[in-house]
């Protein structure tokens, strides 16, 4: 990720810490910012999850080896931390698609990739059928967790450990990691 779309993604955290993203104006909120491929909001959303996946990238570094399982857990608890890290931020991004959930739709791909990513760093083969369901699956319980995070005020966020940990046992009885 280079460092004009690091920067992007900082400023529009930093904004969307004091203003919904709805109130965004794009030609005002861009000026003097030489960023080509953002046209809308949704390309502002697609840049901070992409910087949010090169965060995560850059935090794996700590991530013990071991079982597929634990790996999933540390990760996507690597990626909860990232997002608490900019929380008032991420809950308007939730807030603003909450409110317009057709939106979502054209954020998908993207967001399949980033659990793309996930499964592979914690050596969870995305090939295959095998790994389409266990990638949907990553995709549901990340998103289902999410909403626990949303909730979750304490900043050890157990309650969000706490369900991660209980979906994915509830996981390994359906499909082995």
């Amino acid at each position: 990720m280079n460092q004009n779309k690091i920067s992007l993604a900082k400023k529009t955290l930093q904004y969307l810490e004091k203003k919904k993203l709805r109130d965004i104006n794009l030609k005002n909120f861009l000026y003097n910012t030489k960023m080509p491929n953002i046209n809308n909001k949704i390309d502002l959303i697609i840049n901070i999850n992409n910087f949010f996946d090169f965060q995560l990238k850059k935090n794996l570094v700590n991530i013990e080896k071991s079982s597929q399982r634990d790996m999933l857990f540390e990760i996507m608890m690597a990626r909860y931390d990232i997002l608490n890290e900019y929380r008032t931020s991420v809950k308007n991004i939730i807030n603003y698609f909450m409110s317009r959930p057709q939106e979502v739709l054209k954020l998908i791909p993207k967001l399949i990739e980033s659990k793309i990513l996930i499964a592979t760093f914690a050596n969870i083969n995305p090939s295959g059928i095998q790994g389409v369901i266990k990638i949907k699956i990553i995709f549901a319980f990340y998103y289902i967790t999410l909403f626990t995070w949303y909730n979750d005020d304490n900043e050890s966020l157990e309650k969000t450990m706490s369900a991660l940990d209980k979906y994915l046992n509830n996981i390994e009885k359906f499909i082995k990691l």
